[in-house]
């Protein structure tokens, strides 16, 4: 479940406080801290510097992407590390536009850079939300429609 503290103002998922408030002796300060908001400017940091070891250290172990009829499903962070290599070592680039945090963790709107550009199947932009638990991304959901990405961020 998660709330709003009403003495202080922080979100609290679980006994979790997902985002802090700024006063220094906040009620929540003994809950454990999950800094989505840090974890959003590692990600946008790990994109720019096309740092794919910065990126895997935020991945859980068994960190999943994609549908499990796809088959180039990720069922790892050596899955999606491998993955990320591979679109890297094929030319395409990418960029974070925007960052949005919430209860599920952090929603991310990629600029994609595709080596074949005219490529009919390749879209420019895309929602990834990289839904965090215990601190490290569980699973990265992509996403076409915004407010179903946003409604996924909301939810827990």
């Amino acid at each position: 479940m998660t709330g709003v503290c009403a003495d202080c103002g922080c979100l609290v998922e679980r006994g979790v406080r997902v985002s802090t408030c700024d006063d220094q002796g906040c009620c929540c300060s003994a809950l454990a801290t999950r800094d989505v908001g840090r974890m959003a400017a590692q990600i946008t940091a790990a994109f720019e510097a096309r740092d794919i070891v910065s990126f895997g250290a935020l991945l859980a172990d068994d960190a999943r992407w994609g549908d499990d009829d796809t088959p180039t499903k990720c069922r790892s962070r050596r899955d999606v590390v491998v993955t990320f290599e591979r679109l890297l070592a094929e030319g395409v680039g990418g960029d974070v536009v925007e960052t949005k945090i919430g209860p599920a963790g952090v929603l991310c709107r990629l600029r994609i850079r595709w080596p074949d550009p005219a490529d009919p199947l390749r879209r420019d932009e895309v929602l990834h939300l990289y839904r965090v638990r215990d601190g490290q991304i569980v699973e990265i959901e992509p996403y076409d429609d915004r407010s179903a990405a946003e409604a996924a961020l909301a939810s827990v």
